[in-house]
C-alpha cells in the first residue's frame, strides 16, 4: 500500500483536483449562460483547486525528472560527470525546497495571514497557503529520492 502511495499519491491527488475544476468551471458556464445565475462561490474554489493542482503537479513532476531544465553543459558531459552533476543540482534544489517549505510555514504562522479567511467562501486562508509548504516538502522528498537513485547508479557503475 506505501509503495503505492508513494508511486500515485501526487497523480491522483492532481487528477482529483484537475477534474474538480473542469466540473466547477463547466458547472459555472452552464449556470450563467444558460440559467442566468451563477454560482458566487465557483470561482473562488475554483482558483483555491487550482493552486492546490499546480504544487501536487510540481511534485509530481520532480518524481518523474520532468521539470523543464537546461542541460546545454550537462550534455556536453560524460556519463560520470553526468550523474555526479545530477547530485549538485539536487542537492541544490533540495536546499531550495526545504527554504521554501521552512519560510512558507514562518508566512503562514504570521498572526494577519492565520486570521484572515476568503472572501467569499469564508475559509481560513491559512489553507490556501499550506499548498506551497505541502507541496514543497513533497517535492523534497522527490528530490531526496532522485539523489538515492543517482547515488545508487553511480555505486552501480563502480562494481
Amino acid at each position: 500500500m506505501l509503495k503505492w502511495l508513494d508511486q500515485n499519491i501526487e497523480k491522483m491527488l492532481a487528477s482529483i483536483l484537475l477534474a474538480a475544476i473542469v466540473l466547477l468551471i463547466f458547472v459555472n458556464v452552464i449556470m450563467r449562460y444558460v440559467l442566468n445565475a451563477s454560482l458566487s462561490w465557483g470561482e473562488e474554489l475554483t482558483l483555491w483547486f487550482f493552486v492546490w493542482f499546480v504544487w501536487l503537479a510540481v511534485s509530481y513532476a520532480f518524481q518523474n525528472r520532468e521539470h523543464v531544465r537546461i542541460t546545454v553543459i550537462r550534455d556536453l558531459l560524460g556519463e560520470r560527470a553526468r550523474l555526479y552533476a545530477d547530485i549538485v543540482i539536487d542537492i541544490l534544489v533540495l536546499a531550495f525546497l526545504v527554504m521554501l517549505t521552512i519560510e512558507c510555514v514562518k508566512l503562514i504562522m504570521l498572526p494577519f495571514v492565520a486570521s484572515q479567511n476568503s472572501v467569499v467562501l469564508g475559509l481560513p486562508i491559512p489553507i490556501l497557503y499550506s499548498s506551497a509548504p505541502v507541496g514543497a516538502a513533497l517535492s523534497s522528498i522527490r528530490v531526496v529520492q532522485n539523489l538515492i537513485n543517482t547515488m545508487r547508479t553511480i555505486a552501480a557503475h563502480k562494481a
